[in-house]
């Protein structure tokens, strides 16, 4: 799934390898090296996304270089010598590698290590967000609160902020928590009050969005099912870097000085009032000049961040559990949150994964969606697809009043009103013989014929196999004497040239 998320991130955005790495958990030299392939290839989204896990392993893999050592030139001295006006990397890597074509480092091998050395000077570097490009969230350090109606006591909550880039425009509710229920559902309301998707939604470093930090952070996996759903990447901000997320950092403290410190002299006895009194201030915050320019928040995110902004996908996001199914085994039924569904019988030793909604659970093999079933809260239950099982299991299983009635109902109207007369009794198993004779008969007949064969029996007040078999025996022979051809109407027999000869 990394390397697919990757990929679709190359071939969708404009973000930097390291900006790649950092959203899918791997290295920045991986991406270069996706990215590398992508192009020689002349790759396009619209083929790669079709691969399964393995096609795509496949077709951007490739061995190893031996571990050969390549001449690396002097970083300091290529540092300065990119200072004037007009040098690029690109002119001085070529001079690099005209001396020693076949003992040099790659383009983007050696812009890395330009950029890591880079990193260890002393420098600070005013930001400038493309509009439609970066969204930032925070939670806040301070926490509002409602009284509990029932015991009077201050139920305190988080505030969850969201800033764009470009035009600062702000978004911010209330949570019962920072868990990854809570996080996720807070993201869904902040993109459809944004009413667009950017590219990059940058967080801090809390565990409902990464595991684990650090070179290469692990986004937290329905952080990262989210992020696939509206298209966009999670680069989360680094640890001990505020500058990373200077403009939620400046958000966060706007919410608490224009929203929260409006909040102390009033009571709120639920988080639906207090979310509803912060969705007004908050627009009275998005809508007050600021004191840069005269220009609010509301009317830069109209004139210049609006339209650059992605759409939002037909249905909103429902938040997922994941479950991960190590192997299946061999009855083919999987435990997902204490309930048994079943899975093709084929994935039998395969590993699944399980996405759990609140209605729903989704089996996916790779990234694909091998069973659909309703969420049932029957623990210890099991829940079964026919079409997942083999062929004598489907028949066993079939073999029951239930089976019988469900498959009667399809073969017509007038079957299933014969069957449940076979299966109308103190032990409905007794039942089940006739009921096999009828499928046969509808193996032998067809559907059509038994249907309207139990029609007539009904009729006959006779619901009996004997009756039944009768009745089909008759309608078949009837229809062996039947002639080949019809007789012309006009043809005249023996009988009315006997008569003509009299006359």
């Amino acid at each position: 799934m990394k390397q697919f998320d990757a990929v679709r991130l190359i071939l969708t955005t404009s973000l930097t390898d390291r900006q790649i790495g950092a959203s899918a958990g791997i290295s920045k030299t991986t991406v270069g090296r996706y990215r590398n392939i992508a192009k020689t290839k002349r790759l396009s989204w619209e083929t790669v996304s079709t691969l399964d896990p393995e096609g795509l392993h496949q077709l951007f893999n490739r061995p190893a270089n031996g571990g050969k050592s390549k001449r690396a030139p002097d970083l300091a001295l290529l540092h300065e010598q990119l200072q004037p006006k007009g040098m690029t990397l690109q002119l001085l890597w070529e001079d690099y590698r005209r001396e020693d074509p076949h003992n040099t480092l790659s383009y983007s091998h050696l812009a890395a290590r330009l950029n890591r050395y880079r990193a260890t000077l002393p420098s600070v570097m005013r930001q400038h967000h493309k509009p439609g490009e970066r969204l930032f969230v925070d939670y806040s350090g301070l926490r509002p609160h409602y009284i509990d109606p029932k015991t009077r006591e201050k139920v305190h909550v988080e505030l969850f902020v969201g800033v764009l880039g470009a035009s600062s425009l702000m978004f911010a509710t209330c949570t019962p928590s920072q868990k990854v229920p809570d996080f996720i559902r807070a993201h869904v309301a902040m993109l459809d009050y944004f009413g667009g998707v950017p590219e990059v939604i940058v967080p801090d470093n809390l565990k409902s969005a990464v595991v684990t930090a650090g070179r290469t952070p692990t986004i937290q996996r329905t952080y990262a099912d989210l992020a696939r759903h509206y298209g966009m990447a999670v680069l989360p901000a680094r640890p001990y870097r505020p500058r990373d997320k200077g403009s939620v950092e400046a958000g966060v403290k706007f919410a608490q000085q224009r929203i929260l410190s409006r909040l102390r002299h009033q009571h709120f006895y639920s988080l639906e009032e207090l979310n509803a009194e912060i969705a007004k201030l908050l627009d009275e915050a998005n809508d007050r000049p600021m004191v840069k320019d005269g220009v609010s928040r509301r009317a830069r995110f109209e004139t210049l961040e609006r339209a650059a902004l992605k759409p939002l996908p037909l249905h909103p996001y429902v938040y997922a559990e994941w479950v991960t199914i190590p192997t299946v085994p061999r009855d083919y039924h999987v435990a997902v949150v204490g309930h048994f569904y079943s899975v093709p019988h084929g994935l039998i030793g395969k590993r699944l994964d399980a996405r759990v909604t609140e209605k729903h659970v989704d089996i996916m093999h790779g990234r694909q969606c091998v069973a659909h079933h309703v969420r049932s809260a029957v623990m210890g239950g099991h829940t079964t697809l026919a079409s997942h099982q083999p062929e004598a299991h489907r028949a066993q299983g079939e073999r029951s009043p239930e089976g019988m009635l469900a498959w009667a109902k399809e073969a017509g109207p007038h079957v299933l009103r014969f069957a449940k007369h076979q299966l109308d009794r103190p032990q409905p198993f007794l039942g089940l013989p006739a009921c096999d004779t009828l499928r046969s008969l509808a193996r032998t007949h067809g559907t059509a014929a038994l249907d309207e064969a139990a029609r007539r029996s009904l009729d006959l007040r006779s619901p009996k196999i004997t009756t039944l078999k009768r009745l089909l025996d008759n309608t078949a022979s009837a229809a062996k004497k039947q002639p080949a051809t019809p007789r012309n109407s006009n043809a005249r027999g023996a009988r009315y040239h006997a008569e003509v000869v009299q006359c």
